[in-house]
């Protein structure tokens, strides 16, 4: 997996998870996404909310 994919993938993992929206089993995969996310460091995991964020506002979905 390459590493753009890889945080593309984790931030689509994140916006699902931070939506609120009814509750799934996360599949093998997006666990092992949320546990990479959760190893990342604090500034890591304050850069990827920003760009989340940035993604969010520029989307047309």
């Amino acid at each position: 997996m390459s590493k753009v994919q890889g945080i593309t993938e984790i931030l689509g993992i994140f916006a699902c998870l931070s939506t609120g929206r009814r509750r799934r089993r996360l599949n093998n995969e997006e666990m092992k996404l949320v546990e990479r996310y959760r190893e990342l460091s604090e500034s890591d995991r304050i850069a990827m909310r920003y760009l989340v964020d940035a993604m969010r506002s520029v989307s047309r979905f």
